[in-house]
């Protein structure tokens, strides 16, 4: 991307906390930056007039890119997941040295770019959003050292004490000024629990007797342009106008999600479709992640025949007067069979996995208690495709509760291995929505 230059002023904007994690990390020579001056700006180059590169980085150590593969997740449904810790300020060819990095470890799908940075030049954090996106990497707000205490604005401050803090990396971090543009070009955009995301007005700039207010239009245009490219609302303009200068706007999560700064891990759409057997109609519910297309489906499930009365002799029949006709039971009550589907994607095949089954797990978020089940309790799974299927009744009374208590919004459903079987994972699962109104509409056709 061939974008102007122009200064976000970002320097000022590292919050006390970070920069005494930042020169604790420096004195100990632990961090990927302690390796970098902090008094010198970035070596020239013949084609960097030497005014513009003294304006950069000045005082602040460059961002360092590091490779790190965490194959911990594996074992609960994950896979090894790589990740390019990038840490520092942002030069004006700092995403020249991210390209070579990238061509000497080339990514892999699903590598994450995980972005700690009080900002710098405006210009090299859009160009490394686009590189970002060009090879599809997914970006995290976080670090690779446990250097931050946690200072997003989810969290209160004499509430930090009480939250856990992860043994593996990423941890918190912080994403500032310039670096929203790095964090933007990810496909897939997330947070870490007690990172923080913070914006602020930029300063238009450019050559000498630049007409200010003319550059400041055209990079806001260019802004515009590139939130644009990467599905950002352009609402994010009014909150990093919001106050003067430096002082910074920490977006809460809710407000990075209004502004699709931040994806969801998965979403789950609903519709009522016809069964292929043209008998009736079905509420399906298709749950789509990193790993692939999973599925949600209820069914009314079957009448049942009613059991053959025995023949009796006329001459038995007792002589007081026939019962009346006795209430519909809880078994004559609309009743579901949910099916259960489940891709296990890249990480493993399915046929591979049906042998070590060793149970199931429901739960729905709310007050539900979870549904756990052995493989002996429940039908056998099948394998269709590369996906895992189970066909589970739900009886009447477990769908009068959910009806009766208010159905929760979202749940999952998770396939448990057997620790015996050779696998690298305990267990796969997928996560789904629930759509209540469709839901009691559905139940309700169920006669």
């Amino acid at each position: 991307m061939n974008i102007p230059v122009f200064s976000s002023g970002s320097g000022k904007c590292l919050p006390n906390i970070m920069a005494i994690a930042i020169l604790i990390a420096a004195s100990a020579g632990a961090g990927p930056a302690a390796a970098q001056s902090t008094s010198q700006p970035p070596a020239q180059t013949p084609s960097q007039p030497p005014a513009q590169t003294q304006q950069k980085c000045v005082d602040q150590p460059e961002m360092t890119f590091t490779f790190w593969n965490n194959p911990l997740g594996e074992s609960f449904g994950d896979s090894g997941r790589d990740y390019i810790f990038a840490d520092g300020y942002i030069c004006t060819d700092t995403y020249h040295k991210f390209e070579q990095f990238l061509t000497d470890h080339p990514p892999k799908p699903g590598t994450t770019v995980v972005i700690n940075s009080g900002g710098g030049d405006l210009e090299g954090g859009m160009n490394m959003g686009a590189l970002i996106r060009r090879d599809n990497l997914w970006t995290e707000v976080g670090a690779f050292f446990p250097l931050i205490l946690p200072n997003s604005p989810n969290i209160k401050p004499q509430s930090v004490p009480y939250i856990s803090e992860s043994a593996v990396p990423p941890f918190p971090g912080v994403c500032y000024s310039a670096c929203n543009f790095v964090f933007m070009g990810g496909i897939r955009r997330t947070m870490n629990y007690g990172s923080n995301f913070g914006v602020h007005q930029f300063e238009g700039s450019g050559p000498p007797n630049t007409d200010l207010q003319d550059a400041t239009e055209r990079e806001s245009a260019l802004i515009v342009k590139f939130l644009t490219v990467m599905g950002i609302s352009p609402n994010w303009i009014v909150y990093m106008a919001q106050k003067r200068g430096n002082v910074v706007t920490d977006l809460t999560l809710q407000q990075m999600q209004d502004l699709n700064v931040v994806t969801p891990r998965w979403q789950t759409r609903w519709q009522i479709a016809p069964l292929a057997d043209g008998s009736g109609f079905s509420l399906q519910g298709t749950t789509n992640d990193v790993w692939g297309t999973h599925s949600v489906v209820f069914a009314c499930a079957p009448p049942t025949k009613p059991s053959p009365t025995p023949a009796t002799n006329p001459s038995q029949a007792p002589a007081t007067n026939p019962s009346p006709t006795p209430a519909p039971s809880a078994q004559q009550e609309p009743a579901l069979v949910v099916t259960l589907s489940l891709d296990p994607g890249v990480r493993a095949k399915a046929q591979d996995l049906l042998a070590a089954v060793a149970g199931y797990s429901i739960e729905l978020s709310g007050d539900f208690e979870p549904i756990t089940l052995t493989a002996k309790q429940a039908p056998a799974p099948q394998v269709v495709g590369n996906r895992l299927v189970l066909s589970l009744p739900l009886n009447s009374k477990i769908v009068a509760a959910l009806i009766k208590n208010g159905l929760p919004d979202s749940g999952e459903v998770a396939f448990l291995f057997n620790p015996a079987a050779k696998l690298p994972m305990r267990l796969l699962k997928f996560e789904a929505s629930l759509d209540n109104t469709l839901f009691k509409q559905f139940v309700a056709t169920c006669h």
